[in-house]
C-alpha cells in the first residue's frame, strides 16, 4: 500500500512502527519495511512519516526514545504523535523533522492549538467536527500548518474523534514477540489489540416506559470532494487518507483521485467540483462497502471476545 501510494501521487506516506501506533501488529511496519518505504519514497519525490502515537509509559520510555533515533537515522521526515510529552524529544532527537498532533490528541479549539504549537509541533490534524469556517478562522489567528481528513466535516455525533476513552474499557493484550513486548498491558489507547468500534453500532437508548430507539455514538464521514477548493483558500496544507483498515487498491484508487483533484484546483485547469461527481460516488460507494466490512469484522471480534471471558468466569 505504501509503495503503491507512492506511485499513485501521494507527497507523504505514514507508517506505523511495529508496537508504536495504535493498531495491532500486522497492520504495522518492520524496521527493515519501513526503510525500504524510505528509499522509495525519496527516489520519487515524496517522503515517510512515523507514526509513534501511543502513549510510552515509564518502562518502555527507553525503547521508544531509542525507536525516534532509528527512525530518524533511516531517513523518516516527521513523526505523528499523541502524546504532548512526546514532542520535546522528539525534536531533540531529530530537530528537522515534522511534528504532526495526531487526531488522537483530540484538538478542539483555539487554545489546544496554541497548547502543541508552543510545545514545538509544527502541524495539527484537525477533528472532523471542522468546517471551512472552522478553519478559515484558526489560519488568520495562529499560523501552523493545518491537517485534514477528506471527510466531510460532521455536526452530528456524540463522540468527537479523538475525544474518545471507550476503548480503554478493553484491557485484554497480548503483545506478540514480533512487537518486543513482553510485559505490558493495556487499552487500544495505548496499541493494545484494536479499537473495536463499539461506537459505531447502534446502541438501545430510551428511558423505562417509553419507546427506545437505536443510537450511534458516532456518525460516519463521507469522502470529502465539494468542500476542498474552501479548505485549500481557508489555509489548509495537507489532506489525510486513513489507510491502514482498507484494501489496498482502492486507496491508491483514491490517492490518484485526490491528487488529480488537487492538482486541479492549484493549477486551475478543474476547480469546478461537479465534474468529478460520478467519478467520487463510485469511490464514496467502494468506502462505505470497505468500512462496514472491517466495523462488522471488529465488532464480531469483540463478541467473541466477551464470551470467552464469560465462559473463563463460568470455569473458575
Amino acid at each position: 500500500m505504501a509503495v503503491g501510494a507512492v506511485d499513485a501521487g501521494a507527497d507523504s506516506i505514514y507508517v506505523g512502527a511495529l508496537g508504536w501506533s495504535r493498531r495491532p501488529y500486522e497492520l504495522e511496519m518492520t524496521d527493515s519495511q519501513i526503510k525500504e518505504v524510505i528509499t522509495h519514497a525519496k527516489a520519487n519525490d515524496a517522503d515517510i512519516r512515523v507514526v509513534f502515537n501511543t502513549f510510552p509509559s515509564p518502562m518502555e520510555y527507553r525503547q521508544w526514545l531509542d525507536a525516534i533515533a532509528r527512525f530518524a537515522e533511516l531517513g523518516a521526515a516527521g513523526f505523528i504523535v499523541t502524546d504532548p510529552g512526546a514532542i520535546a524529544p522528539i525534536r531533540q532527537l531529530a530537530p528537522d523533522a515534522v511534528i504532526h498532533v495526531s487526531i488522537g490528541s483530540g484538538i478542539t479549539n483555539l487554545e489546544d492549538v496554541y497548547f502543541y504549537k508552543d510545545l514545538g509541533a509544527d502541524v495539527i490534524i484537525l477533528p472532523y467536527r471542522w468546517g471551512v469556517k472552522e478553519v478559515r478562522e484558526l489560519h488568520k489567528k495562529c499560523d501552523i500548518e493545518k491537517e485534514v481528513f477528506l471527510f466531510e466535516p460532521i455536526q452530528t455525533g456524540k463522540i468527537c474523534p479523538g475525544k474518545c476513552i471507550m476503548s480503554s474499557y478493553l484491557k485484554f493484550r497480548n503483545w506478540t514477540e514480533e512487537e518486543g513486548k513482553d510485559y505490558f498491558y493495556g487499552s487500544a489507547n495505548r496499541g493494545a489489540k484494536e479499537c473495536y468500534r463499539i461506537c459505531q453500532k447502534a446502541w438501545d437508548f430510551g428511558v423505562v416506559n417509553e419507546a427506545h430507539q437505536a443510537l450511534k455514538l458516532r456518525s460516519d464521514a463521507h469522502l470529502m470532494l465539494e468542500q476542498i477548493p474552501e479548505m485549500i483558500q481557508a489555509g489548509v496544507s495537507c489532506f489525510k487518507l486513513s489507510g491502514r483498515e482498507r484494501p489496498a487498491k482502492m486507496i491508491c484508487d483514491l490517492v490518484a483521485f485526490y491528487r488529480k483533484v488537487i492538482d486541479g484546483i492549484l493549477d486551475g485547469t478543474q476547480i469546478d467540483m461537479s465534474a468529478y461527481a460520478a467519478e467520487m460516488e463510485v469511490l464514496r460507494k467502494r468506502w462505505v462497502a470497505a468500512k462496514g466490512r472491517r466495523v462488522n469484522s471488529l465488532v464480531s471480534r469483540a463478541h467473541s471476545y466477551g464470551h470467552e471471558k464469560s465462559s473463563v468466569k463460568e470455569g473458575i
